[in-house]
């Protein structure tokens, strides 16, 4: 697993087919998963580069319309397996933010030997450093 945040968000993609107006969007699924593709080329859409097809995305969304995309993410958030979710973006970035905030020790103990980080509280997909505890495999296990 990648748990440096400076290569977790350098390979985000930026302009690449995911960010094109050629895609249709079918889902989510009772997993929490979409079925995307390119309906130039009937196929997935790549992550890394972009086809001679490729119109970047753009839009007219309010903050009212953004507002809303957001309360529905969070809702998918908790319809979503929790360990679907350790596997997202969004927590390798956390959980990294929360090792390097605790200077890559055990919160109880000190530790710096097999850490990980642990929610206190489920806010999936919103969670903060303080929704997080690290702590070393002993300290987890008591």
């Amino acid at each position: 697993m990648n748990n440096n945040i400076e290569e977790l968000i350098e390979n985000l993609p930026k302009e690449c087919c995911s960010f094109c107006t050629h895609l249709s969007l079918d889902g989510p699924t009772d997993d929490f998963e979409y079925n995307i593709k390119c309906v130039m080329l009937d196929a997935l859409p790549t992550t890394n580069q972009r086809c001679s097809f490729f119109e970047p995305e753009h839009c007219d969304l309010t903050v009212d319309d953004l507002n809303k995309l957001y309360l529905e993410f969070l809702e998918a958030c908790v319809r979503v397996r929790f360990e679907t979710y350790l596997k997202s973006t969004h927590w390798k970035i956390l959980k990294e933010q929360a090792l390097k905030s605790n200077n890559h020790s055990c919160s109880i103990c000190g530790s710096k030997e097999n850490l990980d980080v642990i929610h206190g509280n489920k806010n999936l997909g919103r969670e903060t450093l303080d929704d997080v505890i690290v702590a070393c495999e002993k300290c987890i296990s008591k």
